[in-house]
């Protein structure tokens, strides 16, 4: 039979595991975490970083596209405008030659096997 002071002692001892093993559970489980979170700011870091980066040269486009050189580039390569001073030159095709209309590329259908005409047919919705 147990002693009374044995049974209390047991019981402590028993109890005090109990807590230890929570405190060690409870404290893996905030490591685990930590090191997750820690890897999360990293990457996010990283991100921020390199959105920064595409802030800057975006900021650094648009000043240019509201620059003085940014319109006089536009207006002489592609709106082909010219300022009163130019001397606009129009290049003429030689004499005795037909100018060709261009053709517009004709779409090419692709013939499908049997399987692949089903597929498409059952899995992408037409």
């Amino acid at each position: 039979m147990l002693k009374e002071g044995s049974w209390t002692k047991r019981a402590l001892q028993v109890f005090g595991l109990v807590v230890l093993l929570a405190l060690v559970f409870g404290f893996s489980q905030r490591m685990a975490e930590y090191t997750r979170l820690s890897n999360q700011e990293e990457r996010e870091g990283a991100r921020i970083t390199e959105l920064v980066a595409t802030q800057a040269y975006l900021e650094g486009q648009i000043i240019y596209a509201t620059s003085e050189a940014a319109v006089e580039e536009w207006a002489r390569e592609d709106a082909r405008l010219s300022q009163p001073e130019d001397f606009v030159v129009i290049p003429l095709p030689p004499p005795g030659t037909t100018p060709q209309a261009p053709v517009a590329a004709q779409p090419t259908l692709e013939a499908l096997s049997n399987w692949d005409a089903w597929t498409q047919w059952l899995f992408s919705g037409y």
